[in-house]
């Protein structure tokens, strides 16, 4: 600490650091799909939990939005070179982390359906539909 600065000490981890690096070779279509194993869906921790200053609130919503897009690029990206099992844990930790994100469901089918698994594809579809049958019912009410 010098004075009114606080930092940390080199070669110190920061998980949202490498939070933003992963998500940033995942988009990026010339990276190595070998360095971006699904070990790192790990990558999932909350902002400071238990701190709700607005400017907290809103990058945890930034970190969240950038890991949930992240995994679901992953999910693409290893279907598309035929790595379906791993395609496959990545759709599932985005359904897991966020159960009502429809572009998650939708991620997991196309990756069942790139497999040639047409039933698991229309089982997640199911699951996906009786999940959010309630909250269309919640939706439709907002609009009259």
């Amino acid at each position: 600490m010098h004075g009114d600065t606080l930092s940390l000490a080199e070669g110190v981890a920061v998980d949202v650091r490498q939070l933003a690096g992963w998500a940033r070779r995942v988009r990026d279509p010339e990276s190595d799909l070998d360095e971006l194993s699904t070990t790192d869906l790990r990558l999932g921790g909350e902002l400071l939990p238990g701190w709700f200053d607005e400017w907290v609130l809103l990058e945890r919503e930034r970190l969240r939005q950038l890991r949930m897009h992240a995994l679901e690029a992953l999910a693409d990206r290893l279907a598309v070179v035929g790595r379906y099992g791993e395609a496959l844990q990545a759709a599932y930790a985005a359904v897991r982390v966020e159960p009502l994100r429809e572009s998650a469901h939708r991620t997991l089918i196309r990756v069942h359906l790139a497999e040639g698994n047409t039933l698991e594809a229309m089982s997640a579809y199911e699951a996906c539909r009786t999940l959010l049958a309630p909250m269309s019912w919640v939706s439709s009410r907002a609009g009259s």
